[in-house]
């Protein structure tokens, strides 16, 4: 019976440091294919700006180009984050924004404007309400129609 739990013993040790071996071979070679892998050349495009770095003012023309996007969805973020600032240049872009062909966009825009509440966005909003009550009531009586 000794001789049985030797011979366990023995080939237990012996897959333990077969493994071990085949371990530190196996993930030096993989270390080195994913270097050689990983090994590109730097783009020569434009470098991204990281946004940590970046001050409010930077941020506010990066949303502010945003809504030029032709992603709408991009637009739609665009809008809701200069809801969060204030200035002339955001109002102008707001009230520009509300003449988007796509309704998610038009709504985040009169949701920033409204909360941002500079005067010169009220004489926009109100035609935007009146605009957007009128394609409701156009909407309505065409599905009623149908």
């Amino acid at each position: 019976m000794l001789a049985f739990e030797i011979k366990i013993l023995a080939l237990t040790i012996l897959y333990f440091t077969g493994w071990f071996i085949f371990e530190k071979f196996f993930s030096s070679f993989w270390d080195k294919f994913q270097d050689r892998l990983h090994d590109t050349k730097p783009s020569k495009g434009k470098k991204i700006q990281n946004l940590s770095s970046m001050t409010p003012l930077d941020q506010t023309s990066r949303y502010i180009k945003g809504l030029k996007s032709p992603d709408w969805r991009l637009r739609r973020i665009s809008c809701i984050q200069l809801g969060e600032k204030r200035g002339s240049l955001v109002v102008q872009a707001l009230i520009e924004a509300l003449n988007d062909p796509r309704e998610e966009v038009s709504i985040a825009a009169g949701d920033s404007l409204a909360k941002i509440g500079d005067p010169t966005a009220i004489t926009a909003l109100t035609s935007h309400v009146q605009e957007m009550d009128k394609k409701m009531d156009e909407n309505y009586e065409r599905f009623r129609v149908a």
